[in-house]
């Protein structure tokens, strides 16, 4: 008798455990076009948002592909302008020649092949390195208009940009009269990148090595004039061939191509040397 009534207890309770599935299986039922509704009205939102903002980005990318279109071919890297001129080594053969060296790659760029040493043989004008004066000074010749001892030399000591500006105008007008030397004294570094490097054509500078912190060296007595002024050391001249928003970039020609130097100390070494510079202009390649 009780286990009649076990099996009876026990069907009951399969029987419950049916209809209780049964109940939940109409319940799912009805609760499933519900939630693929929410499902997909969630989808829909989803992809109008992402819609929207496909296109706020592709606006934003449109504008600045606009922008870069305006830029000129130059432009290399991201953000970065860059002039690919060539490069000269004045380390082994012309370690105080770094001003015929720049003149010489800025020619080359413009199209006017010549050597180094025809530069400086043929075009540099030349005097001796400054002397003692005996009263702690030195006497030389005018570094505007000569350059002081051998490029050849390690005592050498270098020219200010007018020296550099004659021989190239003397040499434009024997191999390429369609160029001209154009004397950018004066002009700041964010002028000569707008106006020169974003166009093409690379900027001799004159500056210190390594843009080092410039130092008075000797104050000078020029020969001729008496006239008195210090030189600044360790005077350089280089070839500014680009600019980011952090560096300038040059042909050192005693450091490698395309080398990069913080803005700050362009300035200073740049300001300190007078702001000398020049340009070839009039045939810049494509």
């Amino acid at each position: 008798m009780e286990n009649m009534e076990n099996m009876k207890d026990s069907q009951e309770l399969e029987e419950l455990k049916v209809l209780v599935r049964e109940e939940q299986e109409r319940k799912r039922a009805r609760r499933e076009p519900a939630h693929w509704g929410v499902r997909l009205l969630a989808y829909m939102w989803t992809a109008a948002a992402v819609f929207v903002a496909g296109m706020v980005v592709g606006g934003i990318f449109g504008q600045e592909r606009q922008a870069q279109d305006v830029v000129p071919e130059e432009m290399g890297m991201e953000g970065q302008a860059m002039v690919d001129a060539p490069w000269i080594d004045q380390r082994e053969k012309y370690p105080t020649g770094c001003e015929s060296i720049t003149a010489v790659m800025a020619l080359s760029y413009a199209g006017v092949e010549l050597t180094v040493e025809e530069f400086i043989d043929g075009y540099l004008p030349q005097t001796s390195s400054p002397w003692e004066d005996g009263r702690g000074g030195y006497v030389c010749g005018d570094p505007k208009a000569v350059f002081l001892g051998n490029p050849y030399s390690e005592d050498g000591w270098g020219c200010y940009s007018p020296v550099i500006k004659n021989a190239l105008e003397r040499i434009l007008a024997e191999k390429k009269p369609s160029l001209q030397v154009e004397d950018l004294g004066g002009k700041s570094l964010e002028s000569l990148t707008a106006d020169y490097i974003q166009e093409g054509v690379p900027v001799m500078l004159w500056a210190t090595m390594g843009m080092e912190e410039p130092r008075y060296a000797a104050t000078m007595t020029i020969q001729d004039t008496e006239e008195r002024f210090d030189w600044i050391s360790p005077e350089h001249c280089l070839l500014l061939v680009g600019a980011d928003q952090d560096s300038y970039f040059f042909n050192d020609p005693m450091a490698g191509k395309s080398v990069p130097y913080e803005k700050p100390e362009v300035e200073l070494a740049y300001e300190a040397l007078g702001s000398q510079a020049l340009a070839i202009v009039g045939g810049r390649r494509s």
